[in-house]
């Protein structure tokens, strides 16, 4: 009986010590789940402009032609092309939905890409 009493109190301790842990632990992860860092950067590059969406310092999205429109892999024109259509992007992502940036979005926006400034 002393045996329990003893070891029982230990184990009963270890258990609780084990929930708190197990517990803010799932907190951790929840939070990390509903607070990501999300950033858009915009770049030039030999073919145009183009942008950068980063989770939490990570790659999510590299959009160097312009969307749903360039089929010959050409960028966006100007700087603010690739800034406007990115922030759309952007936008979608905060909201937790995978960014579709359709042709008539890009109609709607006035955007062409580089090589239409060729033609």
């Amino acid at each position: 009986m002393n045996f329990i009493r003893k070891w029982g109190v230990t184990f009963l301790l270890l258990i609780g010590i084990g929930c708190i842990v197990f517990y803010n632990i799932r907190r951790r992860n929840q939070y990390k789940k509903d607070h990501v860092f999300v950033e858009l950067k915009v770049f030039q590059w030999s073919q145009g402009w183009g942008y950068d969406i980063l989770r939490d310092g990570q790659p999510y999205i590299h959009q160097d032609i312009v969307p749903a429109i360039s089929s010959h892999g050409w960028g966006f024109r100007t700087r603010e092309d690739a800034l406007a259509v990115g922030q759309k992007a952007y936008q979608q992502v905060l909201a937790g939905h995978m960014p579709i940036i359709s042709k008539e979005d890009m109609k709607a926006m006035g955007i062409e890409p580089a090589d239409s400034l060729h033609h």
